[in-house]
């Protein structure tokens, strides 16, 4: 009842009534939105990878095609500089080994007296009574006492196959002064005269040889070739080709290397020709 007669329990009842219910809420994902969520990023990382995947591989690709254009660039480098260092008309192609005799030093002679006395020869002669072949340079050149062969006016490779007398080139036995050329040789005799007076020393035969998928550089002290050391040049060689056109006496011989490299896929070829200077 409602008045001036209405009791305090009656009023706290119905302000208790009046005041609204608070219901506590949960918050967090569904397990449909976890696994949208998941399929989403899935599909921006492929999406990613993707794009990003091609010019990482280009990069690859183009370093390692990179390393083996300067493997095979340093290589034809190398094997053209002893070219063009070569005893003219020293050089020979044999399948894939390439062979020469690389100049140590050369210069020009005067022709010899035999014994010290009497009229000039030449092509020089080693005939003199003493021990001692001697023959005058005329190009002042730097002492050495270790032994070379001594080669003048060879003409064709085939003829550097002998020393025996005559011959154009001599035993390895020549050392030299700053003015005069001299070994301990008898009854020996050049082939032929140079024209020029020019003459070369050499004292080692080189060969590059293509085998087991590397390029080798080989060095030997005999003129046959015998007990060589070796150094290998570059790996990773799937292929390789030596020409040789000796040329004319108005035109340069020319040398024709080729040389193929392939690791992990990828193959590059080289290509490099060398002018040699065959004038003896």
């Amino acid at each position: 009842p409602s008045g001036e007669g209405a009791t305090p329990d009656g009023i706290r009842a119905t302000v208790a009534g009046a005041l609204p219910r608070t219901v506590a809420r949960q918050h967090g994902f569904t397990l449909v939105e976890l696994v949208m969520v998941i399929a989403i990023a899935g599909l921006v990382a492929v999406l990613i990878s993707t794009v990003m995947s091609n010019p990482l591989q280009s990069f690859v690709d183009q370093s390692r095609r990179a390393e083996l254009v300067d493997k095979a660039s340093m290589a034809l480098n190398r094997m053209a500089r002893d070219i063009r260092l070569a005893v003219p008309n020293s050089l020979t192609v044999t399948g894939t080994t390439l062979n020469m005799l690389p100049i140590a030093a050369a210069g020009r002679y005067r022709a010899n007296q035999p014994g010290g006395s009497g009229p000039r020869l030449d092509p020089p002669q080693c005939t003199q009574l003493g021990p001692s072949c001697s023959i005058d340079i005329l190009s002042p050149m730097t002492e050495n006492a270790t032994p070379h062969w001594l080669i003048i006016y060879n003409t064709a490779a085939s003829e550097l196959g002998s020393v025996t007398s005559p011959s154009v080139i001599s035993p390895k036995s020549f050392t030299w002064t700053t003015s005069a050329l001299s070994a301990n040789l008898q009854n020996f005799r050049f082939k032929y005269a140079s024209p020029q007076h020019r003459f070369y020393l050499a004292s080692e035969v080189l060969q590059y040889r293509c085998e087991g998928g590397e390029l080798w550089r080989w060095v030997s002290q005999s003129l046959d070739g015998s007990n060589p050391s070796k150094a290998k040049v570059v790996d990773a060689v799937s292929g390789c080709s030596f020409s040789y056109d000796p040329g004319t006496s108005s035109r340069s011989g020319l040398v024709t290397l080729r040389l193929t490299l392939t690791q992990d896929g990828e193959t590059i070829t080289l290509l490099q020709q060398v002018h040699v200077d065959n004038a003896p």
